[in-house]
């Protein structure tokens, strides 16, 4: 008989982990309606990636910002307030598509107050885990946190597709704004631990201090450089919409499907990490995940039909989990409580950041070149870098936890 790990039988760690997953679902729901909507609306793969470089000029532009201040205030407080300002956005995409008044430009604003919305959101609410549990369960944490991202990836895109085939866009934003209350309502039961808070001081010198750490730490800033290759090179969402829509012929409902089996294969790269929870080698592992993972990206670029093409999204999603789970948790294992918000909002910078930019650079790169060549070329920088580090680099490939 199936049983719970051992956290999810704790109540407030379940409940937190709730909330996350239900808010979560919603946003990917939107992301995949918005990506949809605007190749709609201009039938551009330029259009579609200047969604992506609205949020990554925001990410980047206040990330720093969200840090300092999540290290300065009550970080609950701080994720409700970040989560009520997604919603009033996802109302307002709501409201104008249902009057047709919607144009790129609403969903660029709205993406753009999400965004910032989010550099608020991720490092309080990753900067709250270790409130939650013991340090030596913060990997096992992170490892049942990590799947709540691909299980809205699969979930939430896949939810988007049946509401646009059956109600239009609109619902899917009606959905969002559900998802968004859901979690600010959750967070009023959770009782949080007692956590170190930054010491007052202007901004910029809270920022300056979150640098210096990371600067004096190799491991940490390697490890975002790593992570800022991978997404940035071989951002391969973007091109998603036109391979579903012109490449493959299998519209909203067959999108909806290749957007979100990254995640199914996310689920089980995050099954994978806990098993291996107690691993000692994850740097090489990060490693060897990273060259993997554009390997497939490469492959999707040439996919000869529509199955080859969700096993390789899916080979993506899966090698992506391994790296990113291993990542967060390392970042949080090394990083002072007091440093956690600020850390964190760098982490972000490379982490949201550069795919948002990725997806911007590869959507131009794919109009100029063709959507298998730009993932051809992004996986092949991707691989280069991540081999390289494997051979010479030593900090990142023995690391040990």
């Amino acid at each position: 008989m199936l049983s719970l790990p051992p956290l999810l039988r704790q109540p407030g760690f379940r409940l937190f982990w709730l909330g996350v997953a239900f808010t979560q679902i919603g946003s990917r729901a939107t992301a995949a309606a918005n990506l949809w909507q605007i190749q709609d609306l201009t039938d551009s793969i330029f259009a579609v990636g200047v969604v992506s470089l609205v949020e990554g000029v925001a990410v980047i532009g206040i990330a720093p910002l969200g840090g300092t201040i999540a290290d300065r205030m009550d970080r609950k407080r701080l994720l409700q307030i970040a989560q009520g300002a997604a919603l009033l956005s996802s109302i307002v995409l709501a409201i104008t598509t249902f009057t047709n008044t919607i144009t790129p430009l609403w969903i660029y604003a709205a993406t753009a107050v999400v965004s910032g919305a989010a550099t608020f959101d991720t490092p309080a609410r990753q900067a709250l885990i270790p409130a939650l549990v013991p340090r030596d369960r913060l990997i096992d944490a992170y490892a049942l946190i990590q799947p709540l991202g691909n299980l809205a990836r699969l979930v939430g895109p896949a939810i988007a597709g049946l509401l646009i085939a059956g109600w239009g866009v609109g619902a899917v934003y009606v959905f969002d704004v559900v998802t968004y209350a859901g979690l600010i309502a959750s967070l009023a039961f959770v009782a949080f631990g007692r956590y170190e808070l930054g010491p007052p001081q202007h901004w910029w010198h809270s920022v300056l201090e979150g640098l210096r750490y990371v600067r004096g730490k190799p491991l940490i800033w390697q490890l975002m450089a790593l992570d800022l290759a991978a997404v940035f090179f071989a951002a391969y969402r973007v091109v998603l919409p036109a391979l579903a829509r012109d490449v493959f012929v299998v519209g909203a409902q067959g999108y909806g499907f290749l957007a979100a089996v990254p995640a199914l294969g996310g689920i089980v790269g995050a099954a994978i990490v806990y098993r291996l929870r107690r691993m000692p080698r994850k740097g090489l592992l990060v490693l060897l995940a990273t060259m993997a993972y554009a390997i497939a990206a490469i492959g999707l670029g040439y996919a000869p039909t529509f199955a080859l093409a969700l096993v390789l999204a899916g080979a993506l999603g899966l090698f992506d989990a391994i790296t990113t789970t291993i990542r967060q948790a390392v970042v949080q294992l090394e990083t002072p409580d007091r440093l956690r918000g600020r850390v964190t909002s760098l982490y972000q910078m490379s982490a949201r950041g550069g795919p948002a930019l990725g997806q911007a650079q590869l959507g131009a790169l794919a109009t100029a070149l063709g959507a298998p060549l730009a993932l051809a070329v992004g996986g092949a920088l991707t691989l280069g870098y991540a081999a390289w580090l494997a051979l010479t680099g030593t900090t990142v490939r023995d690391y040990e936890a």
